[in-house]
């Protein structure tokens, strides 16, 4: 713990190992929330998430307009009598259903052991950065709210249907925060060390410190 009470830019004198296993874990983190973004939106469709989560019926769109043939010029013709033909059938649509209970369940009880530990580990290589106190403080706040919203904003719109938009918004808001712990600590990471007087710490002197 003593990284953490120490001045701000550890990051920057780890060994080369540790900074290719830190950027790995960075990496797969930014891929993750993309993944995890788009499994969102391949679930709830183009019903929403008050759809997925509350059960709330999905509007069916209005028919398409259909237009009279237009009347050919010259004299009428008789064609023998009308025929009633069906209109063209609408294209089928993917119903969504609603999530059962045990199933929100399974990905709750997923979530709460797996979340925490990916902002915990983004969360440490954050305040190991060169970067300002209340920076580092608003961030880890910022992961931490937003990770625990996006978490819990399922079992709120299974009570309240109205408030759909807590799940993308919310979902966004996880994703920027932890994106931007994971990339400014990367970036940080790898550049150079500075020293007390302010110019680039030599490599040697680095890994010896």
């Amino acid at each position: 713990m003593r990284d953490f009470t120490a001045s701000a830019g550890r990051l920057r004198s780890l060994s080369l190992g540790a900074k290719l296993l830190y950027s790995a874990f960075a990496l797969a983190s930014v891929i993750g929330l993309l993944v995890s973004w788009r499994l969102y939106g391949a679930m709830v469709q183009d019903a929403g998430a008050a759809a997925y989560y509350a059960g709330a019926p999905v509007a069916a769109p209005p028919p398409a307009p259909t237009q009279p043939p237009a009347a050919a010029e010259g004299p009428a013709l008789d064609l023998g009598p009308e025929l009633d033909l069906p209109g063209t059938p609408e294209a089928p649509r993917v119903l969504v259903e609603q999530i059962s209970e045990r199933k929100l369940l399974e990905v709750t009880h997923f979530h709460l052991f797996s979340v925490p530990v990916y902002v915990l580990i983004l969360a440490h290589l954050w305040l190991l950065a060169r970067l300002p106190s209340w920076l580092h403080t608003a961030g880890v706040a910022a992961a931490v709210v937003t990770s625990g919203l996006h978490i819990a904003a399922p079992w709120l719109l299974r009570s309240a249907p109205g408030a759909a938009a807590l799940m993308p918004i919310s979902g966004v808001a996880m994703l920027l925060s932890l994106g931007a712990m994971a990339v400014v600590s990367t970036v940080d990471m790898w550049l150079p060390r500075r020293s007390r007087r302010g110019e680039a710490a030599p490599a040697d002197e680095a890994q010896a410190q």
